[in-house]
């Protein structure tokens, strides 16, 4: 199997896990070390989501200019 590309994430674990760490946040923690460190996390997960819509919003208007032909 070759290897995923950067932007073949699972979605559906990812968003849980974005979510886990807004919840974390909403929670009010006052671990600043941990906040950065979530804060880190939720920024490389929002950016490899926000691709993977990207690609997946690309793959419908190639699939719609094909089906209008």
């Amino acid at each position: 199997m070759p290897p995923k590309k950067k932007s073949e994430i699972d979605f559906a674990k990812a968003f849980d896990e974005l979510e886990g760490i807004t919840a974390w946040f909403e929670q009010g923690e006052p671990d600043l070390e941990k906040g950065l460190q979530k804060f880190e996390r939720a920024t490389e997960l929002a950016k490899a989501l926000k691709t993977k819509l990207e690609e997946a919003e690309n793959k419908i208007k190639e699939i719609r200019l094909k089906s209008d032909s």
